[in-house]
Formats: C-alpha cells, structure tokens, sequence
C-alpha cells in the first residue's frame, strides 16, 4: 500500500498518524518523510524505517514510492508546496498512491487549509475515491457531533468539494493525550497498550517497600496504559475503515467499522 500524508496546514497531526495509525498497522512500510525545518517525530519512535528528504530531492522521494510497494510520504507543511510543485511536474506520480490522507483539526484556519488542499489534489488529477479526510483530535468529550466540529470542511464536502474527496463514513481519531505521552516513551500507541506490565501488581510491591517513586511510575503507568488501549481501538477502527476496502467505502459510503468517538 502507497499512501501519502498531507495538508498545507501544519499542526493537523500528519506526522502522529503517519507513525501510530499508518507505521504502526502496516509494519514493515518505509515511511518517507518530506521535511526541512522540523525534524519528523517518527524519527523518535524505534523500529520505524525512515528517511527524511527534501522536496526539492523530489526525484528521490519519487524513485522510493516507485520501489517501495509499502510507502507512507508524510509531507510536512514547510515542504508541502514545493511538493505540489514537483507532483505537478512528474505527472505520473500522482497515480502511484493508493490512498491520500488530508488529516483536519477542529481549528478553523487548519480546515480552511485542508479545503484548500483537496481544491489542489482535485486539480492535479487525483482521484476522489483516492482522497481520505481524517478528522483527527476530535474533542469528543464537548459531545458536539463531528459535522459541527469540523463545519467548514463539512460545508464544503455538501458544496464544492463534493466529487473531490471521501468525508464519510466520518474517519475520526478522538484527541488523547497518550499521543504525547508516547513520544517520550519512542513507542508506538499499538507498543503502549499491548505493554504487558502489571502495574497492580508493581503498585503493591511499590507500596510495600514504601517506595513511593515507584508508586508514583505504577500508578503513571497504568494511566498510560488505560489511554493507549483506548486510543489502540480508535486508530484500529479508523484503520480499518481506510483500508479493508477503501474503494467500496468511497463509492457506496459504507463503513466496515466504526470509530470510537468516546
């Protein structure tokens, strides 16, 4: 599977769900990441193969998404318009994905920014069964239903961009704060909830040896724990929906799961 992540927006988590949605359930994949200021977290998370380049190395970055059956391109958004660029150029490189991701945030600058960006994918050719919007950080907590979270991506998918991208079944991915966690820890969401620590069982020991910095890390622990498999379903249903057959879903609208929304 060749899949691309971007949006000109920064800050609307290409990166998080290039590594912890994408990496993450398709081990093996090399992930490509088009970046020049900031350095790609994935670089912080063990086991993942990554390469960095710049887009104006764009001849390289097209020679591994032609070599590489299992790509993810995450373009971060100081390189995203020289890389719109170079697609235009080497034409046929936007046939090579399978599957574009825009990811969006409930912020309205970043939504203005990803209608922009589908405009762009709709003018360079691509495909819209091809073009995902993933709503990522959705505050599920304020209860507010997703079509008025994200308003303005979801007026325009009822207007203009209507044949331009997939919005529904809605991909969402719920805000957690494991996702912050897990750079610390240079692990995978998937690695954090399949942690097989019992931490109950560390809480007493700790407790017995009146260790309380242990307590404290037993305790801080299963938190993590908690939040990782929490967020381990979500991204497994989200991943699901994108992948078991995606062009179906883009035609008939179908989901094959269901996200977790709280």
């Amino acid at each position: 599977m060749k899949t691309c992540v971007l949006n000109l927006s920064g800050n609307v988590g290409k990166s998080t769900l290039a590594v912890h949605l994408l990496g993450a359930f398709a081990p093996g994949s090399k992930i490509v990441s088009v970046e020049s200021i900031n350095a790609t977290s994935a670089n912080d998370v063990e086991n993942l193969e990554v390469e960095e380049l710049n887009a104006s190395r764009f001849r390289e970055i097209f020679r591994e998404i032609m070599f590489n059956d299992d790509v993810i391109v995450d373009v971060g958004a100081s390189n995203v318009g020289a890389f719109m660029t170079e697609m235009e150029r080497f034409k046929s490189s936007v046939g090579e994905f399978d599957l574009v991701l825009v990811p969006t945030v409930p912020a309205d600058k970043q939504q203005r920014d990803t209608v922009t960006t589908i405009d762009w994918l709709a003018r360079l050719g691509v495909d819209r069964a091809k073009v995902r919007v993933v709503f990522n950080q959705y505050p599920c907590q304020e209860l507010a239903p997703v079509d008025r979270t994200y308003e303005v991506v979801m007026g325009y998918a009822a207007t203009d961009g209507k044949n331009k991208a997939v919005f529904e079944p809605y991909a969402v991915v719920t805000a957690n704060e494991v996702f912050e966690l897990a750079k610390d820890s240079r692990k995978t969401i998937t690695e954090l909830a399949e942690d097989p620590t019992d931490w109950r069982a560390a809480r007493g020991e700790a407790k017995r040896a009146g260790d309380l910095v242990a307590l404290e890390r037993a305790m801080s622990g299963q938190m993590t724990h908690d939040l990782a498999v929490s967020a381990q379903e979500n991204l497994a249903s989200v991943y699901a929906m994108l992948f078991a057959n995606p062009a179906t879903e883009a035609v008939n609208g179908v989901a094959t799961a269901k996200p977790r929304r709280a």
